[in-house]
Formats: structure tokens, sequence, C-alpha cells
């Protein structure tokens, strides 16, 4: 696998596509670039695509040094710099929403336009889970990794959609998007919670200009909608879509609309 090389990290990307609009693609907490596959399927046609595992998680490896938000958004500049690409658009899915504003705060000139789905301005925000998240946030710390992923798809789905589906439809999708041993919470997630505590929120005065796409989930238990427009708040120019029906793995729950949302942003920007 092709791979960027760092003085403290190893990040190891995948690419997709030859023609169009350059997308960087940044994931969350515990969760590999393979967490995009709905949306890399549905643009690889027509855009050029990269997707990463962020330091320390999956194939990629660090220096075991504490993380930070600032430098995971470094690490998205370095990787543009690596493929040689002056200027790409950049999507990040909750923690990696986090990492998106931090790489826009650094070198917004890189930037054609920001996504953010499903994320918060501030990492310490989204730690502390409200009552409906504590049950099933606490039952996946008991029994086996299968019952573990099944008390996970709360976390990530709506009741109605796990009606639908089933859970372990459901536990498929989520398999396919995080690192194998998630539910046991490994040390690579733990690195990546404290590297959230620690976050304050990136100075987006810098990135006001650049155009920027907000998408939420009404049902998010893990972070909830209210951030986003906190979000909405702090860029006001950005345009918000909040799926009344959906929780955290929206881009799993709604694969084509999240993926039609996007390149109609790519487009318009």
């Amino acid at each position: 696998m092709p791979a960027l090389e760092l003085p403290d990290a190893t990040i190891v990307y995948r690419t997709a596509g030859t023609r169009g609009p350059r997308v960087l693609l940044v994931q969350g907490v515990g969760s590999v670039g393979e967490g995009w596959r709905p949306q890399i399927e549905a643009l690889r046609a027509d855009h050029q695509l990269v997707w990463f595992d962020n330091r320390g998680v999956g194939e990629s490896s660090d220096s075991g040094d504490p993380l930070t938000m600032e430098q995971m958004g470094a690490d998205c500049v370095a990787l543009l710099d690596h493929l040689g690409w002056e200027r790409a658009h950049i999507a990040g899915h909750s923690m990696g929403g986090m990492i998106v504003q931090e790489a826009a705060a650094l070198a917004p000139e890189r930037f054609i336009s920001l996504s953010l789905l499903s994320t918060a301005r501030r990492g310490r925000q989204v730690l502390a889970l409200p009552p409906r998240a504590l049950w099933p946030a606490l039952m996946m710390r008991f029994g086996g990794d299968e019952r573990r992923w099944r008390h996970f798809t709360a976390l990530a789905f709506p009741p109605e959609f796990l009606r639908e589906i089933g859970k372990d439809r459901a536990v498929e999708l989520l398999r396919g998007a995080f690192v194998e041993n998630f539910v046991r919470m490994p040390l690579c997630v733990r690195r990546q919670m404290a590297a959230m505590w620690r976050h304050r929120g990136a100075d987006l005065d810098r990135a006001r200009s650049i155009p920027t796409l907000i998408i939420t989930g009404s049902h998010d238990l893990t972070v909830n909608t209210r951030f986003s427009d906190e979000l909405r708040a702090a860029l006001p120019a950005a345009r918000l879509e909040r799926f009344t029906d959906a929780a955290h793995a929206l881009p799993l729950q709604y694969p084509a609309a999240v993926s039609r949302l996007l390149r109609q942003h790519f487009a318009d920007a």
C-alpha cells in the first residue's frame, strides 16, 4: 500500500479515480479510511479520491506519543503535498470533522471546500454522552465481541433503521468501518479520545470564506446535532443539512443521499 513517511508517523493511504475534482476523506475515532467506502464507490468515476488511516490506527503507525488534533490536521496538509495536490476538497466525519477544521485553520488556501459530517467544534464537547447513550455505551464493556458490536449499533443507528435492516446487517456495516477490535477500546482508540479531550477547537477565522457543508442527524447520540448548529454559527456562510431520522453513522445509513450532497457541494464550490 502507498504510504506517506513523516518523521514521527507512517500514513497509509489509498486512491481512486483519475479525473474530476480532488477530494481528501478523513475519518474519526477508531475508524479506518475504508469507512468512506459507500462514498468512494459513488464518487470514484468522476472524482479523484484519497482516503487514509489516521496515524496510529489501522495500517498507519506513529511514535506512540500523545496525539493532537492539530497534528492530525497537519497530516492532511502533508498528504496533499505528498500527492502533489495544490488544492482539494476535504470531508471529515465525526472526529475527522475536527481534523478537517484544524487542517483548514492551518492552510485555508489549500482547500476548495469543507464538508463536516456528524461533528463538533471541540472534541471535549462530545465525550459527555447524553443519558440515552449511557446504557448501550455501558453494555459495550461486557461480554464477547459480537455482543458488544450489537450494543454499539444502538449508538450508531436509530431504532427504526435497526428494525429495518436488522442488527446483523448493522454490525456488518460497522465492522467494515472500524478497527477490528474497536468495541474493546484498544489503545489506538483511547489515544484518539485523549486527543479529543484536549481539543479546544480550531481557530476558524481564516476558514470562514471556504465553502462549507455541514451534515448532521437529529438522532445522533454520539455527537449531538446541536453541535452542528454551533459550527454553523462559527461559519456563517456554511450550509447546514439535517437528516431528521438519522444518527451518528449517517454516511452508512444514507450512503446515496450523503454522496449526492457531497457531489453537489463539490460542484458548487
